[in-house]
């Protein structure tokens, strides 16, 4: 829902997912998508899975007043207005996914990360492996468990003391800018470790660079366990100069930074689809 300002008093306003160019797109064009899906987009994207019909019509009928609301009143001033039921749906009901995106942020930060200071990381594979994690999805744990691994030693190693542990969330997210296949890892990890006794040891400027080789060795090994590649494969790519394995770190945000910190867990589940972004490019070629 949207609150706007009038006389510094929040006044209420549905919002109207009908009208959106988003939900026109969907509503107008899934049946057809999936007619299609076999033979034009099989081999890149996957198999059409059983549950995205369930998704589609369940963000169709999201909003919908006649479908089922709550009657929600002001005691104070006996105002009153109806609240249509959300569909819920995360990732491909923008609104939905929102507002789980907000609750996220502020249980992280209220609930979950130590009032230390925390930085983000990002852990990429290149595209030769991306095919593999888009056919069996069960990979992409394993992914987030290579990352663990490589992130948590590394850290240790920095800390001086080998029973100490970090504090790691990890997020995965299966989609890129233009929402092709691109599975990677965001990564919200303490700055440091924490003793046994829960005194907090701080890093020395940890690098991102320093670990995309283990990283890249724990991927490949992982896939080779599972049967996806073998060691010719390997062996290819490991004589790349440009092995598209990437391991990024930001700067550290301090345990003050409220805002900021939400802010990042905020984004690391975001939605892949913005409506924003949709209105404008929709509204770019209206206009051409």
């Amino acid at each position: 829902m949207l609150y706007e300002s009038s006389n510094n008093q929040g006044i209420y306003s549905p919002r109207e997912p009908r009208k959106n160019y988003y939900y026109r797109c969907v509503e107008e064009n899934f049946e057809v998508l999936e007619r299609v899906w076999d033979d034009r987009y099989q081999n890149t994207y996957g198999y059409w899975r059983s549950h995205i019909l369930d998704v589609i019509y369940d963000y169709l009928d999201c909003g919908n007043l006649h479908l089922g609301f709550a009657r929600v009143k002001c005691e104070d001033c006996n105002k009153e207005y109806l609240l249509p039921f959300s569909c819920k749906r995360r990732a491909f009901c923008p609104s939905c996914h929102q507002r789980r995106v907000v609750e996220f942020g502020e249980f992280l930060y209220t609930e979950v990360l130590k009032e230390v200071s925390h930085r983000q990381w990002v852990f990429s594979i290149p595209k030769r492996l991306r095919c593999y994690f888009m056919y069996d999805r069960k990979l992409l744990a394993k992914l987030s468990r290579c990352a663990w691994k490589v992130l948590c030693d590394y850290l240790k190693s920095s800390s001086g003391d080998k029973d100490s542990v970090p504090g790691v969330v990890i997020a995965v997210q299966t989609f890129g800018d233009f929402l092709n296949f691109n599975p990677h890892l965001h990564v919200i990890a303490t700055d440091g470790c924490f003793k046994g006794d829960g005194d907090f040891i701080k890093s020395v400027l940890p690098q991102g660079k320093d670990i995309e080789k283990v990283f890249q060795s724990e991927v490949l090994k992982m896939l080779k366990k599972e049967g996806k590649i073998n060691q010719f494969i390997i062996d290819n790519m490991l004589s790349w100069e440009n092995t598209g394995f990437n391991v990024y770190c930001g700067e550290a945000i301090y345990a003050e930074e409220q805002e900021s910190i939400e802010k990042l867990a905020q984004y690391v589940v975001r939605a892949p689809i913005s409506q924003r972004k949709n209105v404008l490019h929709t509204t770019r070629r209206k206009f051409k």
